[in-house]
């Protein structure tokens, strides 16, 4: 019988929502999650590029034609400034701090 209200409050605790912030603070706690993360894995991704493309004139019966001039790169992974990051995510919990201080809170 333990194990089974045991289950039930595991079960419930992961079907729990996380808590939904708003304006500011909803954009400060991103940032905290973003960059904890960050210092956690030791590197971010920086977002796929994509490539460059030249459009010329080129007569008939084709106008318009397009050259690629730059090839897409993807995705990588790139090394964080952990003292950077680490005196970034100080300020962003003090701004956090002041905004519930003011009495934004998250539900």
């Amino acid at each position: 019988m333990t194990r089974v209200a045991l289950l039930t409050a595991l079960f419930l605790a992961g079907c729990a929502s996380h808590p939904v912030c708003e304006g500011r603070l909803a954009a400060v706690m991103e940032q905290i999650s973003d960059r904890e993360q960050a210092l956690a894995r030791g590197y971010r991704t920086q977002p796929a590029q994509d490539g460059k493309t030249l459009l010329r004139f080129c007569g008939p019966p084709e106008w318009l034609c397009t050259d690629p001039v730059q090839q897409p790169r993807a995705a990588r992974r790139v090394a964080v400034n952990v003292a950077e990051e680490q005196s970034a995510l100080q300020q962003l919990r003090a701004e956090a701090r002041a905004l519930r201080a003011e009495g934004l809170t998250c539900s």
